[in-house]
């Protein structure tokens, strides 16, 4: 009887922690899996790159205005529940994104998928710590590391290869058998297992000003790259930030807030922990675009050689995020945080002092070591986060780390997009600069745990 009681437990581990991670992997994979698709998008529906881009900031935007409210109401119903509805829809809107045979169709699909794609990773840390049983806990989470660094990279080769086989529709419809299997996962569960809630309120204003402030922030960092538009892109951040002012004083005030800002001002720990991921998000963005204008402007390689290059980063995270899961049994997270910051500051300074003299190879050998520092940090700042938040609150606090972590990338690609084109005429000036901006923010994200780490050894 024990047996078949233990090999249940397993068996439920095992299905949260693929639906956990499946999650994560479709979801950030369908972020980088169309851009690659942008040009050809462009002449197979006869429009603009402005409009075709509209496939890319419909999903980011729907994925970022949708998270955080999705998080509270998995709280409040269940992560089970929200888990499913995001795969349906996410399934679904693939489907339909397969069958699009307008570009406005297509952006109506992106859009439906972007707020799938929030269920997905609202819910993914959460699964694993309200649902897994502890001494596979850690493990689960460092799976969830592996997802992640696995979907940025997949999703631009898979397009690749798929359309250069003539089967652009299938870059969406790849996405539905896996979303059905799933499902069946999902609702095998959702019959067996019985999930704690939380009596929340959903905070209507607060969802309203959340999503005017993001839709204004993200619109605002994708046009600063554009000198013409500078003017507006500053416009949109400044109006951000003025509502993200109001935003706070409303949270404040609220005692069912979006976001709990009374809990994280008395847990200065989970704010220092949210700058690390911050950091880490802006500095993962870096890593992505810059190499690849190194490795064909400065080093004068080809586009499949480059390709293969630049996947230095994310063996190193999906390496080491296994690693570092299999020797950190949850009590090393502040440690492993610390140590997986000291690595990428160190790939860092190789970067940052790297000129076309050296090896190509260096940089790829850059490029590792900075996904070997990724992947013992992604894991240990995820379940730090998580257990410092109270049980009741796990589905909005995975949510807030996951919007945070997306609008640093989304920053980090914009500054760096921007270092580009100022100093377009010297390449390697501006690609140091973005190094030196990203390794100023890690440095201060790691220094800011030391006031919390004095006052612990205090007590």
């Amino acid at each position: 009887m024990k047996e078949g009681i233990k090999m249940t437990k397993h068996l439920q581990d095992f299905f949260i922690t693929v639906i956990a991670g499946m999650g994560m992997l479709l979801s950030t994979l369908d972020t980088g899996i169309i851009n690659v698709a942008l040009s050809f998008l462009r002449g197979q529906f006869q429009t603009t790159t402005n409009i075709a881009s509209f496939t890319i900031t419909g999903y980011t935007l729907a994925l970022a205005i949708s998270i955080l409210p999705l998080g509270v109401l998995s709280d409040k119903f269940g992560k089970l529940k929200i888990s499913y509805l995001g795969f349906v829809l996410f399934g679904l809107s693939s489907l339909f994104c397969g069958f699009a045979n307008s570009i406005g169709w297509l952006i109506t699909g992106r859009i439906i998928q972007g707020m799938g794609a929030a269920a997905l990773q609202a819910t993914s840390a959460a699964l694993i710590t309200t649902l897994v049983s502890e001494d596979r806990k850690n493990s689960a989470i460092s799976i969830l590391g592996v997802m992640i660094g696995l979907g940025p990279v997949l999703g631009p080769s898979l397009g690749g290869v798929l359309l250069s086989l003539n089967l652009w529709r299938f870059i969406f419809w790849i996405n539905v058998p896996f979303a059905l299997i799933v499902i069946i996962c999902n609702h095998y569960l959702l019959t067996k297992v019985s999930e704690q809630t939380s009596e929340w309120t959903l905070d209507s204003l607060g969802t309203v000003l959340n999503a005017s402030m993001l839709v204004c922030l993200l619109l605002g960092l994708s046009l600063l790259s554009k000198p013409h538009l500078l003017g507006i892109s500053l416009i949109l951040i400044i109006i951000s930030f003025l509502i993200g002012i109001w935003f706070y004083r409303l949270e404040c005030s609220k005692e069912s807030a979006l976001v709990n800002v009374k809990g994280l001002s008395e847990n200065p720990r989970v704010l220092s922990y949210l700058f690390q991921t911050v950091a880490f998000g802006f500095a993962s963005a870096m890593i992505f675009l810059l190499p690849p204008f190194i490795f064909e402007q400065l080093y004068h390689l080809g586009v499949g050689q480059t390709g293969f290059l630049v996947l230095g980063a994310p063996a190193g995270l999906v390496l080491f995020s296994r690693i570092s899961g299999k020797i950190n049994d949850g009590s090393k997270n502040k440690s492993f945080s610390h140590i997986g910051l000291g690595i990428i500051i160190l790939s860092l300074i190789f970067l940052l002092l790297l000129t076309p003299s050296w090896p190509y190879l260096f940089l790829t050998l850059g490029l590792f070591i900075y996904g070997i520092g990724g992947g013992y940090f992604q894991p240990a700042n995820m379940a730090s986060i998580m257990l410092a938040s109270p049980m009741k609150m796990q589905g909005s606090t995975g949510a807030l780390q996951r919007m945070v972590q997306n609008i640093a990338i989304s920053a980090g690609s914009a500054i760096g997009s921007t270092c580009l084109n100022l100093w377009s005429n010297n390449l390697l000036l501006a690609t140091r600069i973005g190094w030196g901006i990203t390794l100023v923010l890690v440095i201060f994200s790691l220094k800011e745990l030391t006031p919390f780490k004095m006052t612990n050894k205090t007590k």
